[in-house]
């Protein structure tokens, strides 16, 4: 059976436009979510702020954008074509943010902060451009201080008890 080169050129764009419709819809369902509860860490921590899409679908060959909007510049961590854009970020976090980058395909696009700082606190925006998508997420830093003292004041319990049942 010889099949018309024509009818072969239709079916295949006829099959490819189908596909790329069935994409466009899956996006426009997915949404995109980040945790609706503040995270909190403690100053020197390394933190993950969690974002993703739901249901899941790839977000490998998207631009993804973590901002903070009143710093100047307000760019966080700026994923495109596959690697962090350095030149648009905000100095401050230079060398502190990723994404996990294999995580991608599975619509995982959280963010690390590595050695937070009690000025990393507030608000965060994760954007997905092409999608048009956005989502906030609220970060509350603590100082270690805090944590030490508690740590000195069981301590001090412990050996009070210790003494008392001596």
């Amino acid at each position: 059976v010889k099949m018309n080169p024509f009818s072969l050129m239709t079916c295949i764009i006829t099959i490819l436009l189908f596909l790329v419709c069935y994409l466009v819809c899956v996006a426009e369902q997915s949404e995109l979510i980040c945790s609706h509860q503040p995270i909190v860490a403690l100053a020197g921590d390394d933190v993950i702020l969690p974002c993703y899409l739901d249901p899941p679908i790839s977000a490998s060959s998207e631009t993804v954008v973590w901002t903070r909007p009143r710093l100047d510049p307000k760019y966080i961590h700026v994923h495109q074509d596959g690697r962090l854009m350095f030149e648009t970020q905000n100095p401050s976090y230079y060398l502190r943010t990723r994404l996990f980058v294999d995580e991608l395909q599975n619509g995982n696009v959280s963010m690390k902060i590595f050695r937070v700082k009690i000025s990393d606190a507030g608000k965060y925006f994760c954007t997905l451009r092409s999608m048009q998508k956005k989502a906030s997420i609220q970060l509350t830093v603590g100082k270690s201080d805090f944590l030490k003292m508690m740590n000195y004041t069981f301590l001090l319990d412990l050996l009070y008890l210790k003494s008392v049942l001596r």
